[in-house]
Order: structure tokens, then C-alpha cells, then sequence
């Protein structure tokens, strides 16, 4: 045996030194090769986790919302209907008439309907109204008005209802008089009371209470509450009509909702492992469902929230909640969670699917379990080729082959090929290509995952501008919207009183509007809005100044370092430029759209606030509405 072969296998040969090198660089690898894995994989799942759940719970939110948007639909059809018959001279005296062929008065002054109409026994006429009921509480006698209009929520409901039969609970239109038709399974003449313990007092209901103090014609949902005689969770939906000049509500269409099959598909997600809860868009995140709460729920009433919980994983969740707007969907980081949360749209109520990050963990440790198996199986085969070959010319290859791979365990580098065996057809040639091929991988997907994360970032800060612009700008006019004319009329008084100067505010109203909503519609009402917008933004060309939409035909102008005799001037220029834009009004006086402007000013020092300017320019605007409109009015200066 040879020197040479004699030191090949000698414990301080070039192939034992090799082989213990061989063994080293492999393990670096793998490790290397295993973080690298570990992290790369871990980021993908998790992002893929990410976009499934966005994706999921924005079609949950979607599907979710159609029976509701169904609800408020029937009953926008029913309040349209409501007003155009009881408009009609005709069928308003018919309904007079039939108030007496379809109610029954009491000896306590109440009425319900007559015997035998709820379980379909026929009129005179013919006309039959199976499964409906009524009643009306005898503490006020019924007029010509309150007649016509219980006769007519009575007929309606029996339309409306009977057309969704199967579909919805029940449905029922109901007057401030304390009366209500419903058609519903059960005879609610038989229920109801007007004397003892039990007695009605239906303005105790929350429905009837919030649906007539309402100042506009939206929705409301109740709070959930659980109905023992259908041993179910409920919540009911009313809808009033548009307020009269008085602000009074002359009828109320609702819909009772049964909320158990809401529930036991909000309890059963889409994606496996995560779980859900529906609480409402309000300061305490009342909870409607949570799968670990639902006995709290229920004996609370449905008055248990996430703050009288003390649910502390959930306090970001419902911090993200207040900046949604209805059908978006945000996700959220919360205590090794990812939460996807949006609002059902046409409801208060908000949806939170809730993935624990440790789903994410077995396919994470499976891809570096094949990682590190792939590692073993390397070193295993190099072990086999280095004590295969016994000729004296391995010994330079393998070390700059190990060289390189230590080097490229350590660091980032660019391995350096010409040093390498690759150009040789034996099995230390294909090593050292394959480890070309796996450091040029690992560099690839380094700089894919740098790019990926740059563009991530670049989305999300475009997000982030994105939902800066929609919380601050006002949908209908692309005006500022009254949060932030709210932010800078503080900010602008704060600033006058430090430097002592004058702060004008202008209160803006559209005259005669309703009367253009009502002759015109609503989508011109809109435009008109929107042109008057455009008008009053063209004339705000002060530097400083603010236009923002007050809410519904009211707009306000903030102007800095203007005192009241040039905010009077401001506000006439403002007015005679929408005067002179000629808008069709055939409802008002002046035969085209006018505004009513009222001015006032303040120059900030001792106990003067923006609170004291808005009611001053607010009181001089309405005295420019009883001067006669089309005009300004000048308040006093506030110091």
C-alpha cells in the first residue's frame, strides 16, 4: 500500500479531514437552508392564511347582508306605498270607511280586529286577511287621520307580510298612536292587554321608542333580546317614514328577525380551526354572538359587550371596528390571532373571523422537516463519495468545495465559481454545479422575498392613504365631511386665540329642499347637492379656507382671519353665485335653487368656543330663512 494510500486512511488524512469538513458544511447548510426555509414558508402560509381569510369573510359579509337588505327594501316599498295611497283623496276616505269593517272596539276603548279575520273567515266583500292581527290602545280614540292610516298599515302588512310568508318572521307597519297591525302565526289580539301587570305599554318597546324619536327615515335595529315564546335570539328592524315639518313619524315599518340560523353559521366558519363573533358597531361592542359567551349573552339579555367582559383580546378588534365602513374588510394582529373583521353591510353589526396563528404550524414544521431530511440525504451520499474515491487529486477539489460552502453558510455572498470543480464530468464536477444551482436558489429566493415585502409595504401604505382620504372626505359632494371640519375648526380656534385674530364661520343651508327631493327625487337631490358643492368650491378660493358638508343640505365654511363685516360679504358672494347658477326649483318661490347663509365670527380669547361660534352662525342662518330665504344674515361678533 502506497503512502498515499496509507494516508487516505489515516485519522489525519485529507479524506478524513474532508469527511469531518464534508460533515460540518452540510450540517451549516441544512441549518441555513432550514431557516431560510422556516422563515420563507412561514411568511407565505401565513400570507396565503391572510388573503383566504380576507376572501372568506368578505363573501361571509356579502351573503350575510342579503336577507337584511331584502328586509329594508319591503320596507322602503311599504313606507313609498303608505304615502302615495294615503295621498289619494279617494282611497283616504275609503280607508275611514273601512277602519269600521275591520276593527272591533272594546269596552276598555281598545280595538282589535274583528272575530273571525284572523282565521280567514271573509269580509262582506269578500276580501279575506287570514293570519292577521291587530291592536290599539284605547287611551286614544281614534281620528279621521289615525283611522286611515291604521286601516292602511293594515292592509299593507297583510301584503307584504303574506308575500314573504316562509321567508321572514313576521311583518308589520305600526302608528304613533299606540296601535299596531302584524301579520305573524300568532293572534296578538289575544296576547296583548291594556290593564294589570301585563298590561301593553308599548312605548316601552325599543323599537317604537327609537323608531318615533328618530330625526330621519334610516333603519334602526333593535337590541338582540331573546323571545321565550319562540325560545329563540331576535332582533327587530323598523324603518319610520320621512319626519313631517313638525319632525313627527307617521308610521313604522318592521320586521322581526330570528338570529339562530345567523348565529349557527356564524359558529361554523369557513376555514377550519378559526371561529367567529358578531358584535355591534358601537362604544362597548355589544356582543351578538361569541362561541365561548353565549350563556353571559343570554343572561345579560343580551346586554353583555366586550368591554363589560373585560375581553381583552378583543379590545383591538373593536377599536379597528370604529373606522369601518359597511362590506370593507380589515385584518388585525390581536394576541397570536390575525382577526378579519368587517360590517355586515345594511346592519350595525360587525363580523370578526378569528385565525390563531399555531393553524399555520404543522405545514410550516412539515416543509422544514423536508428540508432538513433533504439535508441528512446530502451529507449521507457526499459521506459515500468522499470515502469511494481514493485518488490523491480530491483532496484540492473538496477543499475549495468546502471553502465555498462554508462561505456560503456564512454570509450572503455571491459563491465564486472559477474555484470550484464544476468543469469536470465526475461526481465532485456535478456537486460543485448543484451547489452553484442551490446558492444561486437561495439567493433567488432572498431576493424574492426583499421584493416581496417592498411591495407589500408599498400596498399597505397605499391602504393606509387611501383610508385617510374616504375617513375625511364626504362621499356624496367629495367635500371635507364633518369629522374633519370638526378637526379644523378646534385646530383654527385654537390658532386664533394664540394669535389673537378673527375666525368667520359661514353656515350654508339649500332652501327649500325637501320640497326639491320631493318634486324632483332623491338621485336629483343628489345632483343638486353635488352642483351646489362644486359651485360653493369654486368661490372658496381663500388660502385657509374650509368647505365642508354639514350633513344633509347644510354646508360650512371655515375662514381664517376674517372678521364679521368681511364674512357678511363673503357669504353674499357665496349666495349670489348660487343664485345666478339658475338651478331649476319649480317648488320654490324664486323658480331656481337658492341658499340661506348665516355669518358669524370670533376672535378666540377667555370662554369663547367653536361651540358658541357654530350656534351663533346657526341661529343667523335661520334668520335668514325667516327674512325669506335666499339671503344672508349676520350674528354678532363672539370675543
Amino acid at each position: 500500500m502506497t503512502s498515499l494510500q496509507t494516508g487516505l486512511y489515516n485519522n489525519h488524512s485529507l479524506v478524513s479531514r474532508s469527511l469531518k469538513a464534508a460533515i460540518l458544511r452540510i450540517a451549516l447548510v441544512a441549518i441555513s437552508a432550514g431557516a431560510v426555509s422556516y422563515f420563507v414558508n412561514r411568511h407565505s402560509i401565513e400570507q396565503a392564511a391572510r388573503e383566504q381569510l380576507l376572501l372568506s369573510t368578505q363573501q361571509t359579509l356579502q351573503r350575510e347582508s342579503l336577507p337584511f337588505r331584502e328586509i329594508q327594501q319591503l320596507q322602503r316599498n311599504f313606507l313609498q306605498e303608505f304615502q302615495q295611497t294615503l295621498a289619494d283623496a279617494q282611497q283616504y276616505q275609503q280607508l275611514v270607511t273601512d277602519f269600521d269593517k275591520l276593527f272591533y272596539r272594546h269596552e276598555d276603548g281598545s280595538y282589535t280586529q274583528r272575530p273571525g279575520l284572523f282565521e280567514g273567515q271573509p269580509l262582506a266583500d269578500g276580501r279575506r286577511f287570514a293570519n292577521m292581527s291587530a291592536t290599539y290602545a284605547p287611551d286614544i280614540p281614534p281620528d279621521a287621520d289615525t283611522k286611515a292610516r291604521f286601516t292602511l298599515s293594515y292592509l299593507l302588512s297583510y301584503k307584504y307580510g303574506s308575500s314573504v310568508k316562509g321567508r321572514l318572521f313576521n311583518f308589520y307597519g305600526v302608528v304613533p298612536e299606540k296601535g299596531f297591525p302584524i301579520y305573524q302565526d300568532a293572534d296578538i289580539a289575544k296576547v296583548f292587554t291594556y290593564s294589570g301587570p301585563e298590561a301593553l305599554k308599548l312605548e316601552s318597546y325599543e323599537f317604537y321608542a327609537r323608531g318615533f324619536a328618530a330625526t330621519t327615515s334610516d333603519s334602526i335595529f333593535t337590541r338582540m333580546y331573546f323571545d321565550f315564546s319562540n325560545n329563540a335570539w331576535m332582533t327587530t328592524i323598523a324603518t319610520p317614514d320621512q319626519p313631517d315639518a313638525n319632525g313627527q313619524h307617521h308610521i313604522l315599518a318592521c320586521v322581526d328577525v330570528l338570529l339562530d340560523e345567523l348565529m349557527k353559521r356564524t359558529a361554523q366558519p369557513t376555514i377550519k380551526g378559526t371561529y367567529s363573533t358578531i358584535f355591534q358597531a358601537d362604544e362597548a361592542g355589544t356582543l351578538i354572538f361569541h362561541p365561548t359567551y353565549t350563556e353571559a349573552i343570554q343572561n345579560s339579555e343580551g346586554a353583555a359587550s366586550i368591554t363589560s367582559l373585560h375581553l381583552q383580546t378583543l379590545m383591538p378588534v373593536l377599536a379597528a371596528s370604529h373606522q369601518l365602513q359597511p362590506g370593507q374588510v380589515t385584518l388585525v394582529e390581536s394576541a397570536g390571532e390575525i382577526v378579519a373583521l368587517g360590517q355586515i353591510p345594511d346592519t350595525p353589526w360587525v363580523l370578526s373571523v378569528h385565525y390563531p396563528e399555531q393553524l399555520a404550524r404543522p405545514a410550516i414544521l412539515q416543509n422544514l422537516i423536508i428540508v432538513i431530511a433533504l439535508g441528512l440525504i446530502t451529507l449521507l451520499v457526499e459521506i459515500f463519495i468522499i470515502r469511494s474515491i481514493l485518488l490523491k487529486q480530491v483532496a484540492v477539489p473538496l477543499r475549495h468545495l468546502a471553502q465555498a460552502m462554508r462561505a456560503m453558510g456564512s454570509s450572503a455572498n455571491k459563491v465564486e465559481s472559477e474555484r470550484l470543480p464544476n468543469q469536470t464530468d465526475d461526481e465532485i464536477g456535478a456537486l460543485a454545479k448543484e451547489f452553484i444551482n442551490m446558492a444561486k436558489r437561495v439567493r433567488d429566493s432572498h431576493q424574492q422575498l426583499e421584493t416581496k415585502v417592498q411591495q407589500r409595504t408599498a400596498e399597505l401604505e397605499a391602504a393606509n392613504r387611501q383610508l385617510q382620504a374616504i375617513s375625511t372626505t364626504d362621499e356624496l359632494t367629495g367635500l371635507a365631511n364633518r369629522r374633519l371640519f370638526d378637526e379644523v375648526l378646534e385646530r383654527e380656534c385654537a390658532r386664533a386665540q394664540r394669535e389673537s385674530s378673527d375666525l368667520a364661520l359661514l353656515m350654508i343651508d339649500v332652501d327649500w329642499f325637501k320640497k326639491y327631493n320631493d318634486h324632483y327625487g332623491h338621485q336629483a337631490g343628489d345632483a343638486c347637492l353635488r352642483r351646489v358643492a362644486q359651485v360653493l368650491s369654486l368661490h372658496c378660493r381663500r388660502a385657509g379656507d374650509l368647505l365642508a358638508r354639514y350633513g344633509g343640505e347644510e354646508f360650512v365654511l371655515i375662514s381664517p382671519a376674517t372678521d364679521l363685516l368681511q364674512a357678511g360679504k363673503y357669504a353674499e358672494s357665496l349666495a349670489q353665485a348660487i343664485a345666478s347658477e339658475l338651478l331649476p326649483h319649480h317648488a320654490s318661490p324664486f323658480g331656481h335653487v337658492t341658499v340661506s347663509i348665516g355669518a358669524a365670527a370670533i376672535r378666540p380669547v377667555g370662554s369663547a368656543s367653536e361651540e358658541m361660534l357654530i350656534m351663533e352662525a346657526d341661529q343667523a342662518m335661520y334668520r335668514a330663512k325667516h327674512n325669506g330665504r335666499n339671503g344672508v344674515a349676520i350674528g354678532k361678533k363672539i370675543a
